[in-house]
């Protein structure tokens, strides 16, 4: 079985890629700019047997900066299945083979956080980006293992007009049936450190699958980056612990 869930994300991943070549090569305005980004994602997801439960409905991303937990690069997949937006990413992932250009024509900004004055720029950019679509931020700038969420970087936020409301997002993984992951599998569903990409995808599909619920939380408008900071931070967090809760307290 193991073999066979490889090969067929092996397969989800080719597909993704044979989308790619016509999407990237599309003028800016056709109406197939969403389509196949979407087919892609529907496919990714099938392949490595990963199901939504989505809570709340998905927001219009055009004048809300969607602000999420971050646990790994299936988050990615997942909220780009459910939402038109763009993802703020690490400089790096722009000099990455083949992601690295996909990345630049899906709308991603990319930031390089040791750097102030890469950062100012990465804000401009934010306030600056394309009208109608969306933006989201993983405000943790890395990845944990989905058991907690990491003090938000403010210093990642905008406010303003251009995104006068900030959109909490909270993703949390359960197996495939919907029960708690031990510690060990926690772990194998995140994407943290040096991990390497295609060992820890296979390694995923692999295992069978998980199950990931999307909390849309309550939209609130940002005072200054602090308070958008903090406030969404304890919304997500509180999510998590209840979730967390409800999800053991079905296994007992």
């Amino acid at each position: 079985m193991a073999a066979f869930r490889c090969m067929r994300a092996i397969l989800a991943l080719a597909i993704l890629l044979a989308l790619a070549c016509p999407w990237i090569c599309m003028p800016a305005g056709s109406r197939l700019r969403r389509t196949l980004p979407v087919a892609g994602w529907r496919v990714l997801l099938a392949g490595f047997g990963i199901r939504i439960r989505c809570h709340g409905s998905p927001p219009d991303p055009a004048n809300a900066l969607i602000v999420a937990n971050h646990v790994s690069w299936t988050d990615i997949v997942v909220l780009g299945r459910l939402v038109d937006a763009g993802f703020v990413a690490k400089a790096e992932v722009a000099n990455w083979p083949v992601i690295g250009p996909l990345a630049r024509r899906y709308g991603c900004l990319f930031i390089a956080r040791e750097s102030r004055a890469a950062a100012h720029r990465t804000a401009t950019e934010m306030n600056a980006y394309r009208a109608g679509s969306g933006l989201v931020l993983f405000a943790e700038g890395t990845t944990g293992d989905g058991d907690g969420v990491l003090p938000f970087h403010s210093s990642l936020f905008v406010t303003g007009a251009r995104w006068p409301r900030i959109q909490p997002v909270t993703l949390a993984y359960a197996r495939a049936d919907g029960s708690p992951l031990s510690p060990q599998e926690r772990r194998r569903v995140a994407w943290i450190g040096d991990d390497a990409l295609l060992t820890h995808a296979m390694a995923l599909a692999a295992a069978g699958g998980v199950t990931v619920d999307v909390w849309f939380e309550e939209s609130f408008t940002a005072q200054n980056r602090k308070q958008a900071a903090e406030e969404s931070r304890r919304l997500i967090a509180d999510r998590l612990a209840q979730a967390q809760a409800a999800t053991l307290k079905r296994a007992a």
